[in-house]
């Protein structure tokens, strides 16, 4: 969401993190799995004390699980396929294949959230390369772009 008309602001995201109920359920089920996994008598001289407050996930008590849960919940990486291609003319997708916004005019997406799954990294290199190259070959004769780190800003 965008809380400027200002294109160098950072947008306002709210990642979602639990807001389906399911999705709470599957994290406290996979800390409890883990911890299953780390009593195991092979980790026994290896593992000398929980790391960064999780001292809170060993409890049996479900309250300070969820507490830990909802206090160290983040991403750390850009998420990559979150504004689908469709073809022109669909009615599903956030770009088309030249990668304009549909139902907007004069914007395009062109970095790795168009992208729809991980590649390997040399790949992943070639993908952008691709990219920007793609829009610099649609921008050369008629707009001033200017780049400032992996953002590029057309007029």
């Amino acid at each position: 969401m965008l809380n400027t008309s200002d294109p160098f602001a950072a947008p306002l995201i709210d990642p979602g993190f639990y807001s389906s109920n399911i999705d709470f359920k599957i994290m406290k089920f996979g800390i409890r799995s883990v911890q299953r996994f780390l009593t195991a008598s092979a980790w026994k001289d290896y593992i000398v004390e929980p790391l960064n407050g999780m001292n809170n996930t060993t409890a049996d008590n479900d309250a300070d699980l969820e507490e830990y849960i909802r206090s160290n919940t983040m991403t750390v990486f850009h998420p990559t396929g979150t504004s689908s291609m469709s073809p022109v003319g669909a009615k599903w997708g956030v770009v088309d294949p030249d990668l304009r916004v549909k139902g907007v005019s004069g914007l395009r997406i062109v970095d790795l959230s168009v992208l729809v799954s991980a590649f390997p990294l040399d790949s992943l290199l070639s993908e952008i390369d691709s990219c920007f190259s793609f829009f610099f070959d649609l921008q050369a004769d008629s707009t001033s772009c200017s780049s400032t780190s992996a953002h590029i800003y057309c007029r």
